[in-house]
């Protein structure tokens, strides 16, 4: 069987704490993962310091200019190309790590319905859709926003901006929202850049 591996590495002050962004809030599955993973380091004495950004283009900024150490980037990122594909950067880490629990959510005292309704979504959970509610594309007046994170989705339900969110377990039960219908975790990979000859 074919198998891959690859080590932690990373080129800067040995003993330091690490700055490590990904996608905030923390209740994202990016900031899930990023806790999973200080659990993990924190056994070999490597400290972090969580820095959440509202887009992975405002982290990829953040590396450029040495305002984080590592960008943690799920490989269901649209664009996680420009990251891999910047001269600047080079891989450190690469591993898999489930999210949490999706679906598709609503206020609690909302009632289920699919038309006239308007459903948030962050663009790379948007495939599951036709499984959390299929034929959505034949019902009536569907409309589906983007937003930045799974999070804020789940935030727009919670404050009445939208009627529907596909989000994840821990951003439902942190606004208080209820599953219309659940996909299941997902086995996601993911990636760990830094900057090239960071500290010479």
């Amino acid at each position: 069987m074919l198998k891959y591996s690859i080590e932690f590495s990373f080129s800067g002050i040995s003993g330091q704490p690490l700055k490590v962004g990904t996608l905030g809030p923390e209740n994202t599955s990016s900031g899930q993962t990023l806790n999973y993973l200080a659990t993990q380091w924190q056994a070999e004495q490597i400290t972090i310091i969580p820095c959440w950004f509202d887009s992975f283009t405002e982290l990829k900024n953040s590396l450029l200019k040495n305002e984080v150490d590592l960008a943690l980037v799920p490989h269901a990122y649209e664009k996680i190309n420009d990251f891999y594909m910047e001269p600047c950067f080079k891989l450190s880490f690469l591993f898999t790590y489930p999210t949490p629990i999706y679906g598709l959510a609503k206020q609690k005292k909302a009632k289920f319905m699919t038309e006239n309704c308007t459903i948030v979504t962050h663009p790379a959970p948007l495939p599951l859709l036709s499984y959390l509610l299929p034929n959505y594309q034949n019902k009536k007046n569907i409309k589906i926003e983007f937003v930045n994170s799974t999070s804020l989705a789940a935030i727009y339900v919670k404050e009445g901006l939208a009627d529907l969110a596909i989000t994840n377990e821990k951003a439902l039960k942190d606004n208080d929202l209820e599953f219309i219908v659940t996909y299941g975790k997902i086995n996601m990979s993911w990636s760990i850049f830094q900057k090239k000859d960071q500290f010479g």
